[in-house]
This record gives structure tokens, sequence and C-alpha cells, in this order.
């Protein structure tokens, strides 16, 4: 079938009330940007609903596929247009059958536009009335449904509904820093993240002599798989400054040292890119630098908001959704993570005095000039992959 346009419907903004426009807009950008290489005349917003309208050439299944990586799309669908009357509609209808299929089709309407002549069960009965004259049956129990939203002026007819990612634009809540640390759970937070509004900025601590090794590594596929939610830049940072640095401070304290490091950079970075919040993967006691009181102490000082989407997931609900975003195949690549510091007998609740007093004696905010200073940026764009 020739189908007409793409309905597009928003999600939770409109909750937003006077903040709603500002919501749509970074909406259409958004839907622009994941539709880029997609050969489309217009994008025009239409009361509640964004339509998509494409050239004929362009195969309608490419631009669906992009639409399934918008945050804030409530869902969206494949459609005929026609006017808003009930003839019109009983014309275009029969389009709809598919070619040797013989499933009734259940008739759902809502009209928007209660100041038409007609109402949802009229057209509902015209369909019936005129059965014998449709190449399909109607049946109120089918489980496959004809869709007929009726407005002032124009009828959206049809069949096969997307639901979309839902929650809010990324960049409508401001920008991020994201901890990516080449494992599992950074990915799925960064996910929620961006479902949340934020827009991520990327920062990864490697093992490698440069950062342009950490660039050839798998690190790379994963933010490929990333960038097809928001385009994004990370910043590669070595990792080899901090052990030096810290290498005599007390082993119980070190993985507890490294995490308040990262924040710290986190910030460095944050205050460069503009962003008011810090994204990391951690879940509330998966391993003893993520207990209650590792977590409290290490962030002591830190001013950019704290944003942990998987602090209360266990590790088999996000080995799930890893394997639900197809990120978990690269995840479980053999990396040497620098965040996989084995300190015999770490320390659970570190002591926010004595943390401090080794960060100090360690001299890390000079390890962390430094370090900032090797950091390189990269930038990651959808492709369309």
């Amino acid at each position: 079938m020739d189908y007409d346009a793409i309905v597009i419907h928003f999600g939770e903004m409109w909750l937003k009330g006077r903040n709603r426009n500002s919501f749509i807009k970074i909406l259409s950008k958004n839907i622009r940007s994941r539709l880029t290489g997609i050969d489309y005349r217009e994008l025009k917003l239409f009361r509640d609903r964004f339509v998509l309208y494409l050239n004929p050439a362009q195969k309608i299944k490419d631009a669906l596929d992009r639409l399934d990586y918008v945050f804030g799309v409530s869902w969206f669908a494949p459609v005929r247009i026609t006017e808003s009357s009930i003839d019109s509609i009983l014309k275009v209808a029969p389009e709809f059958r598919a070619k040797g299929r013989t499933t009734p089709f259940r008739i759902e309407v809502h009209r928007a536009d209660k100041s038409l002549p007609f109402t949802s069960v009229d057209v509902v009965s015209a369909f019936i009335k005129h059965q014998n004259e449709l190449p399909f049956e109607i049946n109120k129990d089918s489980a496959r449904i004809l869709f007929t939203n009726v407005t002032s002026d124009k009828t959206f007819i049809y069949t096969e509904k997307r639901k979309g990612l839902g929650g809010l634009p990324v960049g409508s809540s401001g920008k991020a820093v994201v901890l990516l640390s080449g494992g599992i759970d950074s990915p799925v937070a960064s996910y929620f993240a961006m479902k949340r509004g934020l827009e991520p900025v990327y920062l990864h601590l490697h093992n490698f002599a440069s950062n342009e090794e950490a660039e050839g590594s798998k690190i790379k596929e994963e933010m490929e798989i990333l960038s097809r939610y928001s385009d994004a830049k990370i910043y590669y940072a070595p990792g080899y400054l901090f052990q030096s640095y810290a290498a005599k401070s007390p082993k119980r304290y070190e993985l507890i040292l490294f995490k308040r490091f990262m924040y710290r950079l986190a910030e460095k970075v944050a205050e460069r890119e503009g962003a008011s919040a810090i994204v990391t993967g951690e879940s509330l006691g998966q391993v003893a630098s993520q207990t209650v009181g590792n977590l409290v102490s290490s962030s002591l000082g830190i001013k950019s908001l704290m944003v942990r989407p998987l602090i209360c997931f266990d590790k088999e609900e996000i080995i799930s959704r890893s394997r639900e975003l197809g990120m978990y195949d690269t995840s479980i690549k053999s990396y040497a993570d620098v965040c996989s510091i084995h300190a015999r007998n770490p320390t659970t609740s570190a002591n926010p005095k004595l943390l401090k007093s080794y960060y100090k004696d360690a001299e890390l905010e000079t390890a962390l000039k430094k370090t900032i200073a090797k950091a390189k940026s990269v930038g990651f764009v959808f492709e369309g992959r």
C-alpha cells in the first residue's frame, strides 16, 4: 500500500503545561536528526502529533525504523489521510485489506472534533451498514484493528500502530556527563538517562598507553549503539595517572579513591560542556564501592547532580535490559577495564575524613589536572545504522 504519511504522537509532554512548546520544539529537532538520510517532504506539527510526509521513492519501513530510536514519542503509525466525512472514510478503508488475508477487522474510531456532524458510533454504524460492499469482514472481537482517527479536516486511517520509546526528548532536561566503563551497566544507565531527557556527554577512563588505542577498542562499538538515540561526544582519558599517584595509598581505599577521582574528573568535563549532572551505572550493593556508605563518602563535595538510574536494579534485570537494547554482546567482550581494581579486603564504609585525607596526600587533584589535559574528545553522529 502507498501510505500518505506517518503520524507521530507525543508522549508525556502533554503534562508539561505552559512549557509544552519548548519540549515539542526539541522533539521536532530530534526527529529530524534521526531522519538524516531519509527522503521526506515535510515534518508538520498537527495539533497533538507530528505528521511526516515522505517522498514517493522513500521506503516507509526505513523511516519507521528510525523513529524507534526517538525518546518522547508515545506511538507512531503509517497512515492514509482522507477528508473527514463518512463517505471518504468508507472509500479509503478497503485499501487496508491485506492480500490473501481473510482475518476480519474491529473498527475503532476516535473523533477528536466534537463539532463534526457525525459521531464515532455513526462511523462504526456506516461500516456495518456497508458490510457487503467491503472486501473484509467486521467483527467487534477481532484482534486486528482498523483505526480511524477523525479530526476537523483530516482523517487518519491505519492498522499498524508502533509503540515509541516514551519518556522525554533528549536534551529537554539539559546535559549530563555519563561515566562509560566498557561493562554492562553504564550503557544501560545512559539509555535511561536519555529517556528522562538528559543529553549525554560520555567520559571513558582507559588502561591503554594512548587515547588512539582506546578509540579503536570496543568502546567505539558501544558508542555507535548509543548514538542511535542521540548524537554525542566522548572524552577518552588515560587512567595511568591515577594509578601512579595513588600507588602508595591504602589498598583498602583504592576503589573509593578511584571513584572519587572519576566523579571529580566528570565534574571538570561537565564544566567544559555546560552539563549539570553526572550519570553512573552504579547499583546499590553490587560491589564493595557501591554500598550506601561508600557512595555517600565518595560523593561528598561533588556539586553536580548524581544520577544513578540503575541504583535499585539487580544484575539480572540490568543484563536483561542490555540484551533487549542490543548492547549485551558488545558489553561482555573482553576488555581491560580501568574500573576493575582488585583490592584485597576493600572497605565497605569509607570514613569521609580519611578518604579526604588520603585523596589529598596522594595529590590526586594534580593527577586530575594532568589527566584532563591529556583527554581527547571524539564525536559520534547517527548515520542510520
